[in-house]
């Protein structure tokens, strides 16, 4: 099976299966929330491993553990549980632990490693799981199936039809703009941000309701969230072309790692988080 093959049958099964979690409204969408959680520890597990690889001397398992720790805390925040300094407050004492932890267990010749052991702890932290949190906070919207619907199509349809654009129509066209991923061509980056264009205008005459901002801020969004998809991309490159690896890990078929099939969505979903709650006022 090729590897083109290999993704149109990914999308097939995955996306009605994501559709279905997100229109589970139970419990403030527990059950798609559950799945950004699961995302979140195997997302945060690749990287520290690419880290590792890299040779950063970064405690794989006990920050896969720590990682779980943000979603569920959002999740508490969302249904009133918590207050919403609770996620900052964690991350600030997770980055002090980060600091003060190889202090004491750090051999003499290991201290050399300290401050590239304490940045990659804190990228782990930060990337994926600060930025995942963003897609839980949807649940805490009267219409956050919609919402969510908007944002995966906003994201995937940007990522599909750049891909869709640059492997049939991109093979004259302009490449090595970006010299992380040279085999990007401009019109694949054109056609990633018409899609998430054509799904944000789309939704503004659709759900006046949601997407409650004037014609000229939802096409600046689309803008946006268009080059936040695809710098999401952009960043997980050049991630794993510094830690020598090809992919994140091996989990989804015809992708690489979890973390190369989340990468589009974790910049745009806090864009959209914030556009929703400015317009919203």
């Amino acid at each position: 099976m090729t590897n083109t093959q290999k993704r149109f049958l990914l999308f097939a099964v995955a996306l009605p299966v994501l559709a279905c979690l997100i229109l589970i409204s139970w419990a403030n969408h527990l059950a798609i929330n559950l799945v950004v959680l699961l995302i979140t520890v195997i997302g945060t597990n690749e990287m520290a491993r690419m880290l590792r690889t890299a040779g950063f001397s970064v405690p794989v398992k006990a920050l896969t553990a720590a990682s779980a720790i943000m979603p569920v805390m959002t999740y508490l925040i969302v249904i009133g549980v918590l207050d919403e300094v609770a996620v900052p407050l964690y991350f600030l004492l997770a980055g002090l632990l980060v600091l003060i932890f190889p202090i004491f267990t750090m051999g003499e010749v290991n201290f050399k490693g300290l401050l590239e052991a304490a940045a990659g702890s804190l990228l782990s932290l930060f990337y994926p799981g600060y930025f995942l949190t963003y897609i839980i906070r949807f649940s805490g919207y009267e219409s956050a199936s919609i919402i969510l619907i908007i944002f995966m199509l906003m994201v995937y349809l940007n990522d599909s039809n750049a891909w869709f654009m640059g492997v049939f129509f991109g093979r004259k066209s302009r490449r090595g703009i970006f010299t992380v991923s040279p085999n990007k061509s401009l019109i694949g980056f054109g056609g990633g941000i018409f899609a998430s264009l054509v799904v944000t205008i789309t939704s503004w005459f659709l759900f006046p309701h949601i997407m409650q901002g004037p014609l000229w801020s939802v096409v600046l969004l689309g803008f946006v969230a268009g080059m936040t998809t695809i710098l999401g991309d952009l960043i997980e490159s050049g991630i794993k072309r510094s830690a020598g690896v090809k992919d994140s890990g091996s989990i989804v078929m015809g992708r690489g790692g979890l973390l190369d099939s989340i990468d589009s969505l974790l910049l745009t979903a806090p864009i959209f988080y914030y556009f929703l709650h400015f317009t919203s006022l």
